[in-house]
């Protein structure tokens, strides 16, 4: 593999998996044993529901289930942490990739030596605007909508709100940030912001609207 495309992807985090090997120790025995007579799970699992459905319990059990799991979707929890601007200001967030260790092929031949810095956005610019915005706030909404229909190619990230909502209002697509990973990777705490490209940096934007 070319070193230029193996630069194309260092900001994708390495899983490096190590194998141990086990040793089981015999630690003799002690007292009385007997053999376990476990219930296959699957039968135990019909058991309990077969007893549900009896009691009439089934049909609301799986009801609840599914109006759990569409309300999770439909209204995602708010990430914790983040707060709405209060005095506008704009930051640089550098991407550059450090590799600690170097990096070879199965042959052992040095692909990426240690020390090597690479910048993603030398090999993928970003071409659009990421707006991060609370989906609860009419000011942010009303923001978005405008840019995004100004800019078709930005996209719409909330940290707050139903992103399906909006999907089905706007008529294209709105994305929620999953966990934090964004706004974890780039230090985002207050919204609405915006991450664009500048030069080989990333900008990001803290409106006050």
């Amino acid at each position: 593999m070319k070193l230029r495309r193996l630069c194309a992807f260092a900001f994708v985090p390495t899983l490096i998996l190590t194998s141990f090997n086990l040793h089981a120790e015999q630690l003799g025995q002690y007292g009385n044993t007997w053999n376990i007579q476990e219930q296959d799970a699957i039968d135990m699992i019909k058991g309990r529901l077969g007893e549900m459905e009896k009691r009439g319990e089934l049909t609301k059990y799986w009801n609840d289930y599914r109006d759990t799991q569409l309300a999770g979707l439909e209204n995602p929890k708010p990430l914790p942490g983040i707060e709405p601007v209060v005095e506008p200001q704009i930051r640089m967030f550098d991407p550059t990739y450090t590799y600690a260790e170097t990096v070879k092929d199965h042959l052992g031949n040095v692909l990426v030596p240690a020390g090597t810095k690479i910048n993603p956005l030398d090999y993928t610019p970003l071409s659009k605007a990421i707006i991060f915005i609370d989906g609860r706030d009419p000011k942010q909404l009303a923001y978005a909508k405008q840019r995004t229909e100004e800019h078709p190619r930005d996209k719409v990230i909330l940290v707050a709100g139903s992103f399906l909502k909006l999907n089905r209002e706007w008529g294209r697509p709105v994305y929620f940030d999953q966990q934090g990973i964004l706004t974890k990777k780039f230090g985002i705490e207050r919204v609405p912001a915006v991450l664009t490209q500048n030069g080989r940096q990333l900008q990001i934007e803290e409106l006050k609207l």
